[in-house]
């Protein structure tokens, strides 16, 4: 008779131990300042193309206060792009170094999308689906595009890294969290990004800051550029 009243005792006590003690240990802090690791991969190419060897396999993405700077290397360390986007201005500066070539757009919101004209606006639906991907929570969206030939894109996000509106500057604006797993389509390329690492730490401001000795030209003439370049690695 006596041990039942204990029984009901113990479960509400059992389960503040699990808030207040264990279950801590086991919620993550959002994550201000590191570097994202991401493996790339081609769905599309031909992996015995003459250029397949060419292509890039890891890029990173660093970020603080709201800023972001993704790089990329190909073509044996010949072909450079870095994205420098700041949350808070809404503007990207677009680094493109190849060879003895360098220059830098700046460019708004408007500018941006003449690099989003590909795939066009997607219409995004969430779901109730949950992963870890690099050892974080992700939620999963699908992208659904007007467009025939463009397929349906996974989008696993994550809200454990403290970025607002991470994604303004591309077709997934829509997404409230840090990409982790996704595919982009630009110039007639996929690439599908998967991270594979998150390394938390303090950036250096000036990692942020736009390459001096790049030549500043317009968005037109970087959108070219990169039309060409990017062009031969899909023959």
């Amino acid at each position: 008779m006596n041990k039942r009243p204990v029984t009901f005792l113990l479960l509400p006590t059992l389960a503040v131990l699990c808030l207040t003690g264990c279950g801590t240990h086991l919620l993550r802090d959002r994550v201000g300042e590191g570097v994202i690791e991401y493996a790339l991969t081609f769905p599309d190419y031909d992996p015995n193309g003459i250029m397949a060897g060419m292509l890039p396999e890891r890029t990173t993405v660093t970020f603080a206060d709201n800023k972001q700077v993704a790089e990329l290397s190909a073509g044996m360390g010949i072909f450079r792009t870095t994205m420098v986007a700041d949350g808070e201005a809404k503007a990207m500066d677009y680094h493109l170094s190849m060879m003895s070539k360098k220059m830098v757009a700046h460019m708004k919101s408007r500018e941006l999308t003449m690099f989003n004209d590909e795939s066009g606006d997607p219409t995004i639906l969430f779901t109730q689906d949950m992963d870890t991907i690099a050892g974080y929570a992700c939620k999963r969206a699908i992208a659904i595009f007007a467009r025939m030939e463009m397929p349906e894109i996974e989008l696993w996000y994550t809200n454990d890294i403290e970025l607002s509106e991470p994604n303004w500057f591309g077709p997934f604006a829509e997404i409230p969290g840090v990409l982790m797993r996704y595919d982009i389509v630009q110039y007639g390329m996929r690439m599908r990004l998967n991270a594979i690492q998150v390394t938390p730490g303090d950036v250096d401001p000036t990692k942020f800051e736009v390459k001096a000795d790049f030549e500043q030209v317009p968005p037109e003439v970087l959108h070219h550029e990169l039309a060409e370049v990017l062009g031969t690695f899909s023959m």
